[in-house]
């Protein structure tokens, strides 16, 4: 084997495998590594999935290769990453350390420093955000697990597929008063840490111990916070002294980012103290985003009443959210409300509004699930909001889906006893119809429809003629029903009969719509049936009592005697069939019996008459109607 061979295989040995986990205890498979790291932290990125393919990954990797400090401060960041953990943190998965390497497994996420932070509308509110979680997570280190940072810059945060920022670089983090005395490793080891100089707190430059032990726990991340302010609003920091140049950083932030830059611990600006006095009313970190976000994250312990008002205005708020965040922090925190029976119809239109963005397979694999759950559900309010909504969202869900788990309990929409769901079922079957295939439609769905024609509510039986007559003439590319859609005998033999039947109806709209559908329908009745069943029918309706009416009728009655009319001029002029001899039977048959020549010359007088009284048509039109009739009846 080639010594290049040898060195690759034993490099993918080390980081756990391209193509499986080769670390003890590590169920992680290590793929690419992420550029652009180098020279901003002692690990090597790479993206990772799980070993059981469900999980998306990142694992930081560190060669031991580089010398004991730099494995010293590895070590106790997977320490760290192990016991500590918020909501704000880096959320860590799993680890492993061999002889020669150390693995830390956390969420998917990408460096900040990789991120464009751009000036726009939705990159601000996602600063603003970002900075509210970073502030929290130190406050939650320094005043709750009383520990330091001490390691809080742009490079030590990560941030999520939804746009959330995460607190990582968990190198140097120990207690402010350690245990001998002076042994805590932000003290010794912070030239391990590349690019620290930089944005390294002045009483750690000159190590001013004391001073740091009687000044507030916070102090030294007040001074990180303020760094990381001064990367996100200006870019890159290379020393201490561009941090006193406002630059792009907000006139709101700009008065508390000064407090923070005190040399003075026992003055200088904490993280809690910032995020108490940012969050004011009409302050820096009091925004319409921060405000749904924090009250999503804490919904477990909202009242009621509270949600209900929150859920009202959601749709309306979400609009100008970060498509990202909406998608992959908003989403599954309303899926999982709806999940455990909250917020009913209001969260659904939010649900609906974000799954407007989303692509077929986010859709199916987000979206759809939950909404098919949701139609088995017996509250008629969410109910009645998914009818509402259908048509934005059925075509996005799999046609065998809706057809087996969606159909069976839209139905029952029909059944329900409340006329507001009735009537919303019948208005979303023009939606859900190109989804259920032509059995369903034939047998079922226009079988209902028909039905509630005879509903009490007169509004409902004439949106139901109405849905009749657009399923009975839809056309490629508006409704895209299966197949032939509607077909000749439910046409014929089930809605023809509801209609004649809905002429007798005593609200008017109902008599215009069943005439307006008959009018639509005729072009596919059979002629004869309009002859004899329909126009009879409709001919009544000329002299209703409602102008509305009789303008349908006369419409519909042309139509029809026009369809008719173009029928009968492709009949033949006869329904008597002529009698032709046979050549192969001898007409001097000796064995014909007298009565058989008495029989065919009835027929031939009868055949002359006929050809006669045809003649005379051809003549006077005005006549000759009666005297076929007459032959006609004689014959």
């Amino acid at each position: 084997m080639s010594g290049l061979s040898s060195y690759l295989l034993s490099t993918l040995s080390k980081v756990g495998g391209i193509g499986g986990s080769g670390v003890p205890d590590f169920h992680f498979t290590i793929g690419d590594k992420i550029e652009g790291t180098t020279g901003n932290s002692i690990w090597e990125l790479h993206n990772a999935l799980s070993t059981d393919g469900k999980r998306e990954a990142t694992v930081f990797v560190f060669e031991k290769t580089r010398g004991s400090s730099y494995t010293t401060v590895a070590q106790n960041a997977l320490k760290r990453m192990r016991t500590l953990r918020h909501p704000g943190m880096l959320r860590y998965l799993e680890g492993a350390e061999t002889s020669d390497a150390i693995y830390i497994a956390t969420e998917r996420v990408t460096p900040l420093t990789l991120v464009s932070l751009d000036s726009d509308d939705s990159n601000s509110e996602l600063k603003r955000w970002g900075l509210y979680k970073v502030a929290e997570t130190l406050r939650f280190i320094n005043e709750d697990c009383k520990l330091v940072h001490a390691n809080v810059s742009m490079a030590s945060v990560f941030v999520t597929r939804a746009g959330e920022w995460r607190l990582g670089g968990l190198e140097l983090v120990d207690v402010l008063s350690g245990d001998p005395a002076g042994s805590q490793i932000y003290r010794h080891y912070t030239a391990a840490v590349p690019g620290y100089a930089a944005h390294m707190a002045p009483e750690m430059q000159s190590q001013s111990w004391s001073n740091v032990e009687s000044g507030k726990p916070g102090a030294i991340d007040g001074w990180g916070l303020a760094c990381l302010i001064y990367q996100t609003y200006n870019g890159a920091l290379t020393a201490a002294s561009q941090l006193h140049a406002q630059g792009s950083i907000p006139k709101l932030l700009w008065p508390m980012y000064q407090r923070m830059l005190v040399t003075d611990l026992r003055r200088r600006t904490t993280s809690g103290e910032f995020l108490q006095s940012a969050s004011r009313p009409q302050s820096f970190l009091d925004s319409a985003f921060i405000r749904t976000s924090l009250f999503l994250e804490n919904i477990a312990v909202k009242e009621e009443s509270e949600k209900t008002e929150f859920f009202s205005g959601l749709a309306s708020v979400i609009e100008g959210f970060p498509h990202s965040y909406c998608k992959y922090k908003i989403l599954p925190e309303l899926l999982k409300v709806m999940e455990f029976g909250g917020g009913g119809a209001k969260v659904l239109g939010s649900i609906i509004q974000i799954g407007k963005g989303l692509d077929e397979e986010e859709y199916n694999e987000l979206v759809s699930p939950a909404i098919v759950q949701l139609f088995g559900s017996n509250d008629r309010a969410l109910r009645f909001s998914l009818l509402e909504h259908i048509g934005s969202f059925i075509t996005a869900i799999p046609t065998n889906i809706v057809s087996k788990k969606v159909f069976p309990d839209f139905v029952t929409g029909f059944l329900d006893a409340a006329p507001a769901i009735r009537e919303a079922t019948v208005k979303a079957s023009l939606a859900i119809a190109p989804k259920i295939g032509q059995k369903a439609l034939n047998n079922d769905l226009i079988k209902q429809l028909v039905r509630m024609i005879a509903d009490p509510e007169p509004g409902i039986r004439t949106n139901a003629l109405i849905c009749i007559g657009k399923l009975c003439t839809a056309k490629k590319g508006v409704l895209n029903l299966e197949g032939d859609g509607v077909s000749e005998p439910s046409q014929r033999y089930v809605i023809c009969p509801a209609l004649l039947q809905a002429l007798r109806d005593p609200f008017p709209p109902v008599r215009s719509a069943s005439l307006a559908v008959a009018n639509a329908c005729a072009a596919r009745w059979d002629p004869a049936d309009i002859a004899r069943r329909v126009i009879p029918a409709v001919s009544l309706m000329l002299v209703d009592g409602e102008r509305p009416v009789r303008v349908a009728a006369f419409k519909a009655i042309n139509a029809m005697v026009a369809r008719v009319e173009t029928h009968s001029q492709t009949m033949p002029d006869t329904a008597i069939k002529k009698t032709v001899p046979d050549p192969s039977v001898s007409t001097t048959s000796a064995s014909s019996s007298a009565k058989e020549r008495q029989s065919d010359a009835a027929v031939a007088s009868m055949n002359a008459q006929t050809e006669a009284a045809a003649n005379m048509a051809a003549v006077s039109d005005g006549w000759s109607g009666w005297a076929v009739s007459s032959l006609s009846s004689t014959i």
